[in-house]
């Protein structure tokens, strides 16, 4: 089902009001997204690194020149969309492509039937010095800039994902109508990913979570609510990995929800398919 921006809003709003943190799910099947939306999501991502990681690879590999990511996201939207009922679904665009007209694509996406947009891939997770480059070449994070600027000019609803206080200012200030707080990739279960990113940036021990959560919750929320003191901001990745990880992540900061992209569909599937196949191989023949 396709929302207005607004009614989007009203949906995210009323949870809060009773007290219920947001739940963006990634989604990259039909299968999970269906599950997703009967587990209570309140909106379902729908971008190109859940093909890999549903395909059984890092979804890192988005981030890597196999594939155009805008047409992985409108493959799978015509099987997530129609098994998807009553909630919200983002479509995330690869904003660097510069044959992309942004007006053009977030009509395209309302003609599809999504209710908002995502900047995904984002270039933050090439690193300082490549991510430097592709903004001199004009192909780089100010792209993903003007996408969240083209939705709220068109009155489509937005998540900006961000990975530093200047870019969650930046999104806050285009028009954001949720920013999502990056720590990384998501840490752990069978498939190798990497660490997160936020080892690289924080010297902190593993019980050291305030470390983190300063880093990420307090200055990413804060320079966000800065520019816009009504902007929704939802934690993802790195070590926030599972239900417990993802609360302490918003209680610890003024963080109204938890994304999850691995962590609500890689992980899950990965630990069930594993375990049940076990359980069936305890089968004897006696």
């Amino acid at each position: 089902m396709q929302y207005t921006r607004q009614e989007v809003l009203d949906r995210l709003s009323k949870q809060i009001q009773q007290g219920n943190s947001i739940l963006m799910f990634g989604a990259g099947t039909g299968l999970t997204a269906k599950c997703a939306e009967k587990g209570g999501a309140d909106l379902i991502g729908i971008y190109s690194t859940a093909v890999f990681r549903m395909h059984g690879q890092p979804s890192i590999l988005a981030w890597l020149p196999y594939g155009d990511c805008n047409k992985h996201t409108f493959d799978m939207a015509k099987s997530i969309l129609p098994v998807v009922k009553s909630t919200p679904c983002i479509a995330g665009i690869g904003a660097h492509d510069p044959s992309v007209d942004f007006d053009s694509i977030i009509k395209r996406l309302e003609e599809y039937g999504f209710s908002g947009v995502n900047n995904e891939p984002f270039s933050g997770l090439y690193g300082k010095y490549f991510s430097e480059q592709l903004e001199r070449a004009g192909v780089g994070f100010s792209r993903e800039v003007e996408l969240i600027k083209a939705a709220h000019k068109n009155n489509f609803f937005s998540v900006a994902w961000a990975m530093s206080n200047e870019e969650a200012a930046r999104m806050a200030a285009a028009g954001a109508d949720v920013i999502g707080a990056m720590i990384g990739v998501t840490s752990g279960a069978h498939i190798d990913v990497g660490h997160s990113l936020v080892v690289e940036l924080v010297n902190y021990a593993d019980n050291d979570k305030m470390t983190l959560i300063y880093y990420m919750g307090i200055q990413m929320i804060y320079a966000a609510k800065r520019e816009n003191p009504d902007v929704m901001v939802l934690t993802h990745g790195g070590p926030f990995a599972d239900p417990d990880t993802a609360a302490y992540s918003i209680h610890n900061t003024e963080a109204v929800g938890y994304a999850s992209g691995s962590s609500g569909e890689r992980i899950p599937t990965e630990s069930a398919v594993i375990e049940t196949t076990r359980e069936f191989k305890k089968i004897s023949l006696s």
